[in-house]
């Protein structure tokens, strides 16, 4: 009776602890708004680098350069932007993945 009783508790406190740990181990961050931060940015970044020229397309020879230059520069510098805001939405998602990585505060 005292053999049974002692495997009882020592069955039951090793059922316990692994509960416990799985719990822990289990308890993933919810990181769907960085996910979603993710996936607005990689759209933005897909449509930040193509240049609306439909104002030009009326002019010819160097006032249609002279027209375009200004938007493309412009186009170019947003795509820079867009993909400076993808990086960064990546490392946001990847440090709430794993906040023990390196260079996560």
């Amino acid at each position: 009776m005292k053999r049974t009783l002692m495997m009882l508790i020592a069955a039951a406190s090793m059922s316990m602890g692994s509960v416990a740990l799985a719990q822990e181990a289990g308890a993933k961050p919810d990181c769907g708004e960085k996910q979603k931060a993710l996936d607005d940015a990689n759209a933005a970044a897909k449509t930040a680098s193509k240049p609306d020229l439909s104002s030009c397309k009326d002019m010819k020879g160097k006032e249609k350069t002279a027209c375009e230059k200004p938007l493309k520069d412009k186009a170019k510098e947003d795509a820079k932007a867009a993909k400076d805001k993808v990086t960064a939405a990546k490392k946001d998602l990847a440090c709430c993945k794993n906040p023990k990585k390196k260079g996560c505060t």
